[in-house]
């Protein structure tokens, strides 16, 4: 195990071992302190980068960087230069680390560059180390970067979560100064819950729309699916294993620490959780992730799922984000300590969080929202859309009494003892509220809402930008206080003002909505108009406050999620079409035209004395060719549907995606469905859902 963690990974282990002190001491600087990097350095670095990489058998380098397709993606270039005298020789130098120039005209800019303008700048981010990915005749060397367009616009989803870090540790630092709690840093913990499907590729093959849309859009109910609840930490199946050994071991070369492998509730669903990690490694370690789990799974006969609701009928998929802070001295901003001092730094950090996502929520919704998530939110396992915070009973008896918190009179965590035959375990300062989007648990908040797909630099980053802006508040308040007294008072005030946010019930029940409302919660309609309030005068002005994002920059990522969502909807209505016109009604028709000759080569001599005897036959015939009727109608309807969809501008379009074609597409799921049912399965050439499963 030792040897096999990160051994693809050039990390600060292997700078200390090959870099000279002062080298190691100026890049450990640019690292923590956000310093430019030293072009002598960056040439030293580079030398032992390519020493170690060749030595790795690696061919190619790329910088690897998170364009705002949601994906990642990077060019491939040898080592290879022409000396003076026209010989090749290897060489990799500061500047091929530091900088790369892709073409970066294909990407999405939202309308932040002309059509002519083409160059885009890569920029390595040495905050996270160089890896390398060996394929089956090449390895190559990524280089973490972020990307940006020839004009200076941001044009990925890292760099705003670089600069958030930035903006979480100084106000941290600030609160913890106020309190005599020293420390050289803060930083944003991140541990990330992923869950998948897994299907067989001969089935996926198979399904248009699985390959097509990332889900089944047509399929019939099985008889047997999650309502059992024996799938959940369940024995997880042979071939299933065999894949995550490979996938762990793969993990772990590249210094991600998975921690958890688990079956999920759904049937062919899973689950996989690193230990917690840096902000920014943490959401390169989940890209990565997801690449491994799609390529590995292929290896092994199946692929991967991380669509956020791939069956209709069973638990979609998320990507829990357990969030937290921690200081240079080990602490964590978000556990009450034993002293008055640490208990008032616990305080305000909580005070900081809900003040900021009270004030800022519709941020988050916003950029949570998309085509996957709007499937997932709601259902079984996902909270819902309106945001909220759970406390639990302890912590909710803090915000009531500060005082009395910080004086040391609370319900701390106790040894529990449940059965006497039974070792006594630490009861936990709160509960795990599924049906919270935000839930406290023990040390940390965990953000329910992001789908599995997501790409969770540009969601932590609107994290931390609200939780910065809420300890800016806290901070302004408490900066002049004049004893502890005057703190606990004003933090008192400030808990009152955003009490709104924080609700311990059940986020399921019929008056939620309702009472959201009654207390000023932002309650998402679809995702179009969720979408769209990224643009609202106080985010913009929130980003630009911070310097995250300009206001042309929050545009265009709003334009290119309108756009996604589109496309996305037009992909799904394309080979639904597709599949009534060319798999559903010929197998439905097919099926009519067997039922009707076994009824006309019923033989007389039985019928002629019991005229009525097929009655009940042709009234199961006549209903079945209503249903055939009614898909017909159901196709001419979504052709006109997508007639219609070239119509209008892309915020248009999409509600018009959100509001007609996905009501249309369910509508016609369900009728497919009765259709389904009533098919035989030689005439049916769709793998039923009932064949996909495996356990």
């Amino acid at each position: 195990m030792d040897t096999l963690f990160a051994s693809h990974v050039f990390d600060l282990e292997r700078m200390k071992e090959s870099l000279p002190p002062q080298a190691l001491h100026k890049f450990l600087r640019t690292r923590d302190q956000k310093k430019s990097l030293d072009p002598e350095v960056a040439d030293l670095i580079a030398r032992e980068i390519r020493k170690w990489s060749e030595a790795m058998g690696v061919t190619h380098f790329t910088h690897w960087f998170m364009p705002l397709t949601g994906l990642t993606a990077g060019k491939q270039n040898t080592f290879l230069e022409w000396e003076e005298n026209r010989k090749i020789i290897s060489c990799f130098s500061g500047r091929d680390l530091v900088k790369g120039e892709p073409d970066a005209s294909s990407f999405p800019h939202g309308g932040m560059r002309s059509t002519f303008e083409a160059r885009g700048y890569t920029a390595w981010d040495p905050c996270s180390p160089v890896f390398i990915v060996k394929n089956q005749k090449s390895c190559v060397l990524f280089i973490p970067s972020v990307f940006y367009g020839y004009n200076g616009c941001v044009l990925d989803k890292k760099t705003p979560l670089l600069r958030s870090l930035k903006h979480i540790n100084d106000i941290s630092l600030k609160i913890l100064t106020r309190f005599n709690q020293r420390a050289g840093w803060v930083k944003n913990m991140v541990g990330v819950e992923q869950e998948f499907f897994l299907v067989r590729e001969s089935d996926h093959q198979q399904r248009p729309d699985l390959k097509t849309a990332g889900r089944l859009i047509f399929g019939a109910r099985p008889p047997r699916g999650q309502q059992m609840g024996d799938h959940y930490f369940g024995a997880i199946p042979a071939q299933v294993l065999q894949f995550l050994e490979a996938l762990e071991e793969e993990a772990l070369k590249l210094g991600i620490p998975i921690k958890t492998r688990h079956n999920e509730v759904a049937p062919n669903q899973f689950e996989l959780a690193p230990l917690y990690e840096e902000a920014n490694i943490a959401a390169d370690h989940n890209q990565l992730l997801m690449d491994l789990l799609q390529g590995v799974a292929r290896q092994h006969g199946m692929v991967c799922l991380l669509h956020e609701k791939p069956f209709v009928f069973f638990n979609g998929s998320g990507k829990h984000v357990n969030w937290s802070l921690m200081d240079s001295r080990g602490r964590n901003c978000l556990t009450p300590g034993d002293s008055r001092g640490s208990r008032l730094v616990f305080l305000s950090f909580l005070t900081g969080f809900l003040c900021g996502v009270d004030r800022h929520h519709g941020l988050l919704q916003a950029v949570l929202a998309s085509p996957g998530n709007e499937l997932r939110l709601g259902g079984n396992e996902a909270p819902p859309s309106i945001l909220s915070v759970f406390l639990g009973e302890e912590l909710q008896g803090i915000v009531d009494d500060p005082a009395a918190f910080v004086a040391g009179k609370f319900a701390k965590a106790k040894m529990k003892r449940f059965e006497e035959f039974v070792p006594p375990i630490l009861h936990d300062l709160a509960d795990r509220n599924r049906t919270s989007p935000i839930a406290f648990t023990g040390n940390k908040f965990e953000f329910r809402m992001p789908g599995s797909s997501a790409s969770l630099a540009f969601p932590i980053a609107a994290i931390n930008l609200m939780v910065a802006a809420g300890l800016d508040e806290v901070h302004g308040a408490i900066v002049e206080a004049a004893d502890e007294k005057a703190v606990v008072h004003a933090l008192q005030g400030l808990l009152k003002d955003h009490a709104a946010i924080v609700f311990n019930g059940d986020n399921y029940s019929a008056g939620w909505q309702e009472t959201a409302r009654q207390r000023g919660l932002f309650v998402p309609v679809s995702v179009p108009e969720t979408i769209l309030h990224l643009q609202d005068e106080p985010i913009v002005r929130l980003f630009e406050k911070y310097a995250i994002l300009s206001r042309q920059e929050i545009a265009a990522r709003t334009n290119i999620k309108i756009e996604i969502y589109v496309k996305t909807v037009e992909m799904e209505l394309r080979v639904a079409r597709y599949m009534l016109r060319a798999f559903i009604i010929p197998a439905a028709l097919k099926n009519q035209a067997l039922l009707l000759a076994a009824l006309r080569g019923f033989p007389q001599q039985i019928l002629a004395p019991q005229p009525s005897l097929l009655d009940n036959q042709h009234a199961f015939i006549a209903k079945f060719t209503a249903k055939i009727n009614r898909a017909m109608e159901f196709l001419s309807q979504l052709d006109e549907d997508n007639d219609k969809l070239k119509e209008g501008d892309d915020a248009a379009r999409a509600r018009y995606c959100s509001g007609t074609i996905r009501p249309h597409l369910a509508e016609a799921a369900a009728l497919v469905e009765k259709i389904e049912e009533r098919v035989d399965r030689d005439c049916w050439k769709l793998p039923r859902v009932s064949e996909i499963l495996f356990r």
